[in-house]
């Protein structure tokens, strides 16, 4: 470690220089570090080893640490840059662009798309010229750098006119400088340049990696400091916070005690506007007798128990409808005794249309022969008449009288028809003589003594009635008197029946009246109850929290001695990575962690075995880059014979990445280079860009033609950093050679469109883009759960390969986390809650009827509910809002 410890007493010389304003503290701790340099490369910055021991040497010795000059002074170049961010362009005449372009580029991203020949590598060249003084491109085809930035139809060349913004928020100007910004930019072909590397002889490609890389000591020494020490400090108040917690509970415990007097006022005007509402001149008193108790019945009680008299049945029996049966039966016994006199007066005829019947009948037989002699019909003996001859002429003579039986026989069937109705009108009778236990009586003695099916003409005894009175006549009228009793008795039981719903109405509504006054009176005993517990919490407030007070002087004396450490090391930090980025030959040193964790995140499809262990990039232009997979840590291969092309594509973005980063580079620039990618890794590439903490305090231009990409990352991008986004559009001229540029595209975010349209009151497109937003959000937290190894999930599947209807995978979700009892995450309760307000845990609520309502249409609906809106987008942001990053 000699050389570097060489190199950081140059350090410390160089914090004395004269342009350098550097605390008088921080170079203290540069002393106080290069006094203890050997214990202090023993240490690395995992577990926090480095900064565990730097804060123990800084709270034990800086005090007593002597400012002044090393002996050795070394004259080093700043690395600080000079600006924050940029700030304005100013494009054109200039390549494509025919006419002078403002573009704001203060945002911390900014996305510029739009189809091939829109302008897209002009603007790249022009930021690469205003940063860069020259554009590689020009001097790659040997064109003057004048005559290559023309533009062709204004046939001149206006330098871009590039602001920036300083630490102090001030404006100024970009000054050019090579060697400062070359690494901010990440071209497509510089990535299609490294991933033909592999097809090169040796020769070529150790040219090309010694213009990309190098390392020293002093690099690793530096690269182990932690990035920060604030888990080794106590810089923020947690004990005064919860006391404060607690001063502000009891707090509103003594504005319950003061405001209880009120309190209960309102709960009495509460009362009184209850009992109005019953009635008009009730009190609270008068309500509740009505409603009444166990020990004091009340109208309540009442009601109750004429409710619960059962009424009579309604049986259904008429007078008419019995005489108009026994009328009936009479009738059809008379008509079937005309038909059968009339048949016996055709006795003889009867006799003969049998016989022919029988003749006939024996035809199929004895067809050849007489039925009775059998006598042949033909041949030299035969029959006088033939037969069926004869029977079939007799017949024909007779049909009259095969129509008087036809007669007679539904004559027949009416009268059983007939009979069987009249008895089934009896039975009602029968039930409500005995009911009544009546049998004795002349009605039920007949009643009880008729057979279930009755033969003969069984009624003949009472109908028709007799002229002169006899038993029979009385009978009948008995059976009569016993259906006007029973059409009394029903229409008694339908007058009770239409008096019953009044009360009916009555008792409910007194019923609905108790519920309210018991909650009343649970209103009275539970501020009784609160009144009591918070009058207890404030006697004892001093003593509980004794302890607590006195943690609370502790920590606010650890605080004082703790702030300035913070300010001291991160300035000390940042001076010493601004100056490792002026050592001559480090442009590329200490990138291996990086470039391996970037690799490793672009590739997080990839089986775990297949990801780096480890990367070691060449010290010189003759090494190689050497890898080793995690399925085998301890084998270290040559990377460009193993991996394929896109896999190395991928280690080159991220060895320029990496770059950008150990720089602290306030800008990177992707030239087109998310198309030098394939699709595969597109998605790794822009979780770890956009989504990571990795830059997120580096401005990030970028240029591409693929609208889905440019929309996933808006869709992505975390919620804080979502307003810092520029999108520009770049579209083809109309015919005056100048691309049309739009710089104020809408977002493309769901849940910021959620959020607009409800601002704007436009709930329909809310819902649209909160559906979305959940679809989005859903897949997120599924993947999350991945990361923790419980992503698997039951789903219900409409078919072979189809897709997890959203409601299903919702419930899913929820399920999911519910179930994970021994999971522990600061995400499992916000999202339990969030999924089961959308899907309507434990009541039901609208919010996911109104995300299906929302992506239909329907013509003449009612407006939806702002509130019931507002929830969605609200519930939505809060998802929005936890950390779906992979675990690292």
């Amino acid at each position: 470690m000699a050389t570097a410890r060489q190199d950081f007493e140059r350090f410390v010389g160089w914090l004395y220089r004269e342009d350098k304003q550097v605390p008088e503290d921080v170079r203290r701790l540069a002393h106080l570090a290069m006094g203890h340099f050997d214990a202090l490369a023993g240490t690395s910055r995992q577990r926090n080893q480095r900064s565990v021991y730097l804060v123990g040497l800084i709270r034990e010795r800086l005090a007593q640490v002597v400012d002044a000059p090393p002996e050795i002074r070394v004259n080093a170049v700043a690395a600080a840059w000079p600006w924050a961010r940029l700030r304005h362009l100013t494009l054109g005449p200039f390549r494509g662009f025919r006419n002078p372009e403002p573009f704001d580029l203060q945002k911390q991203i900014i996305l510029f798309y739009g189809p091939n020949g829109s302008g897209k590598t002009s603007l790249c060249e022009g930021l690469e010229y205003a940063l860069l003084g020259d554009v590689e491109e020009a001097g790659a085809k040997r064109i003057a750098a004048r005559t290559y930035l023309a533009n062709d139809h204004a046939r001149r060349f206006a330098p871009p006119v590039l602001k920036a913004t300083d630490y102090q928020r001030q404006e100024m100007d970009v000054v050019a400088n090579a060697d400062t910004y070359r690494f901010c930019f990440v071209e497509k072909n510089r990535i299609d340049a490294f991933s033909r590397i592999a097809a090169r002889p040796n020769n070529q490609r150790a040219e090309l990696i010694a213009t990309l890389f190098g390392m020293d000591q002093f690099n690793d020494f530096v690269g182990h400091f932690n990035e920060s020490i604030d888990g080794q400090l106590v810089l923020s108040a947690a004990k005064q916070l919860m006391l404060t917690g607690r001063r502000t509970a009891l707090g509103a415990d003594k504005a319950a005690v003061d405001g209880e007097a009120a309190a209960r006022q309102r709960l009495r005007d509460e009362e009184v506007a209850l009992a109005t509402s019953y009635a008009e001149g009730t009190d609270y008193a008068g309500l509740k007798q009505l409603i009444g108790s166990a020990e004091a019945p009340g109208r309540l009680q009442e009601l109750d128990d004429l409710l619960n008299a059962v009424p009579p049945a309604l049986i259904g029996a008429r007078r008419h409808a019995l005489v108009d049966a026994f009328a009936k039966a009479h009738q059809c016994q008379e008509s079937l005794a005309v038909l059968t006199a009339e048949l016996h007066a055709q006795g003889d005829q009867v006799s003969f249309k049998e016989l022919y019947d029988a003749v006939l009948a024996l035809q199929k037989t004895t067809g050849d022969r007489c039925p009775a002699c059998d006598t042949p019909l033909q041949g030299a003996i035969h029959v006088v008449a033939n037969p069926y001859e004869k029977a079939t002429g007799g017949l024909a003579q007779l049909h009259a009288l095969g129509e008087l039986q036809q007669r007679q026989g539904d004559a027949q069937r009416a009268l059983t028809q007939a009979s069987r109705d009249l008895r089934q009108s009896l039975t009602p009778l029968a039930t409500f003589v005995d009911a009544q236990q009546e049998q004795a009586s002349v009605a039920g003695q007949f009643l009880s003594g008729l057979a279930a099916e009755p033969q003969g003409i069984w009624w003949a005894a009472l109908y028709p009635p007799p002229a002169a009175e006899d038993a029979g006549a009385n009978v009948l009228e008995q059976v009569l008197a016993v259906v006007d009793r029973i059409e009394a008795q029903d229409a008694t039981s339908r007058q009770v029946q239409q008096d019953r719903a009044p009360l009916v109405a009555e008792r409910q509504r007194l019923l609905d009246f108790q519920l309210k006054v018991q909650a009343q009176d649970q209103k009275d005993a539970a501020l009784t109850a609160a009144i009591k517990e918070a009058n207890a919490r404030i006697a004892a407030f001093d003593t509980d929290n004794a302890e607590l007070i006195a943690q609370v002087a502790q920590e606010q004396q650890e605080i004082a001695r703790d702030t300035p450490l913070k300010a001291t090391y991160d300035r000390f930090l940042e001076e010493l990575k601004a100056y490792r980025e002026q050592l001559p030959g480090q442009l590329l040193a200490g990138l291996n962690d990086t470039a391996l964790t970037l690799y490793n995140e672009f590739n997080q499809s990839d089986l775990d075995a297949d990801k780096l262990a480890s990367l070691h990039l060449p010290l010189t232009g003759e090494d190689k880059i050497e890898i080793a997979f995690r399925g085998n840590p301890a084998r270290r291969v040559d990377a460009l014979h193993v991996l394929s092309e896109g896999h190395i594509r991928c280690l080159g973005l991220a060895i320029l990445l990496a770059k950008a980063k150990s720089m602290d580079s306030p800008l990177i620039v992707f030239d087109d280079a998310i198309n030098a990618i394939d699709h595969d890794h597109r998605r790794g590439i822009r979780e770890a860009i956009f989504e990571s903490d990795h830059f997120v305090r580096t401005q990030i231009i970028v240029t591409c033609h693929s609208n889905e990409f440019i929309k996933d990352i808006q869709q992505h991008l975390p919620a804080q950093r979502r307003q810092d986004c520029q999108v520009y559009l770049l579209r083809h001229h109309t015919g005056d050679y100048q691309p049309r540029v739009s710089g104020n595209v809408e977002t493309r975010n769901y849940i910021a469109k959620a959020r607009t349209a409800r601002n704007a009151l436009n709930d329909r497109d809310a819902l649209g883009a909160s559906r979305q937003a959940l679809e989005m959000l859903s897949n997120k937290a599924w993947q999350w759960l991945g990361y923790h190894d419980m992503g698997l999930l039951t789903v219900p599947l409409a078919g072979i390969g189809a897709e997890p209807a959203l409601r299903n995978l919702c419930e899913a979700l929820h399920k999911r986390l519910r179930d994970a009892r021994t999971f522990e995450h600061a995400n499992k309760e916000p999202l339990i809650e969030a999924y089961g307000r959308i899907l309507g845990i434990p009541a039901v609520n609208q919010v996911w009827m109104y995300l299906n309502k929302g992506t239909h249409e329907e013509a003449d609906r009612d407006d939806f509910d702002g509130e019931h809106v507002e929830s969605v987008v609200q519930t939505l942001e809060q998802i929005d809002l936890l950390d779906f990053r992979r675990p690292r």
